[in-house]
């Protein structure tokens, strides 16, 4: 929030970018076992999973570093060894169109007749290739709004968009939800939020929830810690000047400031794709086409709030007696109720903007989901959809710096790093830049 050093340091995603090729590589092996000539070959369904997770990671390399080592990355020989030691820039344009072909070969073997039953390996869909084939869709249609500003023919692309909705979740049932956290496995942000009690209540969100008068407004806020109340915390929504954060220039500290209860999600699952933002993309393309979009964007918006009420229960469970008279539950009627008489009339005035600014409130929360708010932001740079105002005036990160892993031992990764200042100031190609 106050961006010291942060966002230009090599080590601050050090972390996140060894992960990632991690992550890549285990899928890349698992192709390369299941594809002809394989130990595995003929298990089409655990190849096309690979083929959805490669492409889910081979996009994040890409939308969080720009241009980024990717082809002769996470790439081992027989003997698990490494194939290349410092493995070549690839232009972000190149990565996505590896993403995508990765994709298109899922949907292929996801349609194939399989050999064995990968339910038990399985964490997502307990081996059910028809919603791991859903998840590809998904994506597809994620990605292919993602490179909107790049497209040389935009209605078309909308119209993949669609078409590749249609093809995806009907429900929250079949959405990709990472859910197999208890006591001992535990949601990643309450994880960071126990460990390191850092975090503040958002005053730019606050302002803008309250625009909307949004039902999140008054459920999801809660005060810091008392001790006069035996450290008990205040109800959402009770009223605090000092509950906020201001924009930019909080204290530094730790349980400073109020928080939300989304930070107490200990067993919400995390979302890799979910049936609120594949909605929200049906609307945003028929928006940009010119079309109706006020029904996808009621499910968008009704099923987006109903996620945040799965996370304020798990909360409000988590914190027990030690939380001040909660607030009431969200209601699938306070949700339709809300729509009907709020977002419609915005709606109905500016569909576009309406749209992006419920997409940017429904993926707030526990379920790893700002990374898309983050995309958003930044594929959204025309004056004309500025829609999203910060309220930190501080330089606005435009992507990530690479991990000091490579900007070590790279010298491609090295030179493109330089001193981490090009964070703010180099688009990445999908928002117009150059890498």
């Amino acid at each position: 929030e106050t961006r010291e050093s942060e966002p230009t340091s090599s080590s601050t995603f050090n972390n996140t970018w060894n992960n990632l090729y991690s992550t890549l590589k285990s899928a890349r092996i698992i192709i390369n076992q299941c594809s002809d000539g394989g130990i595995d070959y003929g298990n089409y369904t655990t190849k096309g999973m690979a083929e959805v997770l490669a492409a889910y990671n081979c996009a994040l390399i890409a939308d969080m570093f720009g241009d980024a080592p990717c082809s002769q990355a996470a790439l081992v020989d027989e003997n698990g060894s490494p194939v290349y030691l410092n493995p070549k820039m690839d232009k972000q344009e190149d990565i996505y169109k590896q993403a995508m072909q990765y994709l298109d070969d899922a949907i292929a073997d996801l349609q194939q007749e399989d050999l064995i039953d990968p339910s038990s390996q399985d964490l997502l869909y307990q081996g059910d290739a028809e919603k791991w084939l859903k998840f590809a869709y998904a994506l597809k249609a994620r990605y292919t709004m993602h490179l909107l500003q790049r497209s040389t023919n935009k209605d078309a692309d909308m119209e993949k968009v669609l078409e590749y909705v249609s093809k995806s979740f009907k429900n929250t049932e079949e959405q990709a939800a990472f859910s197999v956290y208890d006591v001992n496995n535990i949601n990643p942000l309450y994880g960071f939020f126990k460990a390191r009690a850092a975090l503040g209540a958002s005053e730019s969100m606050r302002s803008k929830l309250a625009e909307y008068n949004d039902p999140r407004l008054s459920r999801a806020f809660i005060t810091k810690l008392d001790k006069e109340k035996e450290g008990k915390v205040q109800a959402p929504g009770t009223p605090d000047t000092d509950v906020y954060a201001p924009s930019g220039t909080p204290e530094q500290g730790t349980s400073k400031y109020g928080t939300s209860l989304f930070m107490y999600s200990a067993t919400a699952p995390t979302l890799l794709m979910s049936f609120h933002e594949l909605k929200f993309l049906e609307a945003e393309a028929l928006c940009r086409l010119g079309r109706d979009a006020k029904s996808a964007l009621k499910e968008a918006v009704v099923a987006g709030l109903l996620n945040a009420e799965n996370s304020f229960s798990i909360s409000r469970k988590e914190l027990g007696n030690t939380l001040l008279n909660p607030a009431s539950a969200i209601t699938e009627e306070e949700a339709n109720s809300y729509f009907d008489n709020t977002v419609e009339a915005t709606y109905t005035n500016e569909p576009l903007k309406t749209t992006m600014i419920q997409k940017y409130f429904a993926l707030w929360g526990a379920s790893g989901e700002a990374t898309e708010s983050y995309n958003d932001l930044r594929r959204m740079t025309a004056p004309t959809e500025s829609f999203i105002q910060l309220q930190n005036t501080k330089p606005f990160p435009l992507r990530c710096p690479y991990g000091n892993s490579d900007t070590t031992t790279n010298a491609e990764v090295k030179a493109a790093y330089g001193n981490g200042q090009y964070v703010y100031n180099e688009k990445v190609w999908w928002a117009g830049g150059n890498r």
